[in-house]
Formats: C-alpha cells, sequence, structure tokens
C-alpha cells in the first residue's frame, strides 16, 4: 500500500488558544516499506500517525492511498507503546479478536490465530493472561493481534519503548524477522536513533514543533539485518547522519 501525504496541518484549540502541532508536511510512502518517523517529543510524530490511520483528521492537506484519497483510509492498525491487550482475556483470545470484529468465521479465525501464534513464537503460552506474561511476550502478542487482521498498514507508536534495553534490542530483530514475512507498508514512531537505523529503509526526521519534515534519510544497509548490523561502520555512519539532523532540533527545545 503506497501512501502520499500531501500538505498536512494540524491545528488544536486549547483553552481558547491555537496550537499547531505539524505544519505543511509532504513526502511519500511506498508500498511494503518500513518507513520510520524520528524527532524530538511533543513534535507531532503520534499526531501524523493519528491522521494516516484516520483516528484524527487535519486541518488542511490530504492522504491518498495508491492514489485515491479516502477519508477514513484502508484497512489499517496500530501497535501502542502499552500493548492494549484485553486482561480478561487470554493470549488466543486477545490475537482472534480483530478477526472477530470482521466477522470472519471461527474455523477460519482460529486456524489464522494458531499461525501467528507459532509465527510470534508463543506456543505454549495459548492460554495464559497477560498479567502472566513479560513485556516483550505482550508486545509480541499485540504484533500478532495486528498481523491477524491482515492490515493493509501495520502503523506502529513506540511499541518498544517500556521494554528495557536488552529485550528491545531482541524485539526489534524479532519485528524485522516477523515483518519480512509480511511486507506490510510500516509507518513507525520512535525516539531512538539507533532503532530507526536498524528497523526503516528510510527515516524522516521531523523538527520540534510545530513539527515539520526536516530530511528524509535513506537506509542503506542490507536486509536481513541482525545484531552484527549495529556493529558495522555504515550502521554508525548512518546514525552519525541522523543524530547530526536531529541534534539542533532538541537543542530548540531546551
Amino acid at each position: 500500500m503506497e501512501i502520499l501525504i500531501k500538505n498536512i496541518s494540524k491545528t488544536f484549540n486549547q483553552r481558547g488558544m491555537e496550537m499547531c502541532a505539524i505544519k505543511d508536511i509532504s513526502f511519500d510512502i511506498h508500498d511494503g516499506e518500513f518507513f520510520t518517523l524520528l524527532g524530538p517529543s511533543g513534535c507531532g510524530k503520534s499526531t501524523l500517525l493519528h491522521i494516516i490511520s484516520g483516528m484524527e483528521k487535519p486541518t488542511s492537506g490530504l492522504v491518498e492511498f495508491n492514489g485515491v484519497k479516502k477519508s477514513s483510509g484502508p484497512l489499517n492498525t496500530m501497535v501502542w507503546q502499552g500493548y492494549a491487550l484485553f486482561p480478561w482475556r487470554t493470549v488466543r483470545e486477545n490475537i482472534v479478536f480483530g478477526c472477530e470484529v470482521r466477522g470472519i468465521s471461527k474455523k477460519d479465525r482460529y486456524k489464522k490465530v494458531e499461525d501467528f501464534i507459532e509465527l510470534v513464537d508463543l506456543k505454549g503460552f495459548e492460554n495464559h493472561y497477560p498479567h502472566e506474561l513479560s513485556g516483550g511476550m505482550k508486545q509480541r502478542v499485540a504484533l500478532a493481534r495486528s498481523l491477524c487482521n491482515d492490515p493493509e498498514i501495520l502503523l506502529m507508536d513506540e511499541p518498544l519503548a517500556a521494554l528495557d534495553a536488552q529485550t528491545r534490542t531482541l524485539m526489534q530483530i524479532e519485528l524485522l524477522r516477523i515483518w519480512s514475512q509480511f511486507k506490510k507498508t510500516v509507518v513507525y514512531v520512535t525516539h531512538s536513533i539507533d532503532e530507526a537505523v536498524l528497523l526503516g529503509d528510510r527515516i524522516a526526521i521531523m523538527t520540534a514543533r510545530p513539527g515539520t519534515i526536516k530530511e528524509i534519510v535513506s537506509v542503506d544497509l542490507p536486509r536481513p539485518r541482525t545484531l552484527e548490523t549495529m556493529t558495522s561502520t555504515k550502521f554508525h555512519q548512518l546514525a552519525d547522519m541522523a543524530w547530526n539532523a536531529i541534534k539542533y532540533e532538541l537543542n530548540k527545545k531546551f
């Protein structure tokens, strides 16, 4: 699914005052691309993600999907930082939820669920509840639930930020493994430069509020990417390039 962002701006009215969150943003996202959004806190990354999803309407501008403007957008799903799992549902029941809502037959939806449980390496935990899982396992459930719904676009809002550093790195590699099998179009919000470089095909670096696109960096690292990728000279060169582009925007906040 190709996405075209055309002159998007969003202004919020807060206590009688207008606050411009993002301003005149334009770029394209290729079909099957892993596209990362990187920028300082409060720059409007999540706002832009919500506009792409159809959860927010822009003040001006438009979003096109495969060349067609759609007010509600194509079928997409959001993976949140806080997992957003139903605590009263087991792993299996959480993953199947989207298929239930879409009216897929019980036989077909549970066949799909078993495939995705195996995909995210949760075999043996099907009947566990969220409180019985580690943070990394919870995020695997959230990812499986999103993919089981077969979205055209996968939107991810800092999904790994709540994890400890070691688990986060392992989950980044796991995410790449799973994405490589489906090649969904992914739009991924992060504050981490290393994460943006490791995951992305391109990185859109945003300015401080009001958020605009400062620069788009192409990540010409070969795939598949592994832990060893992060030790390469090219990886560090790209991370330095991204840091140099973003550090001025961070300084503007202090």
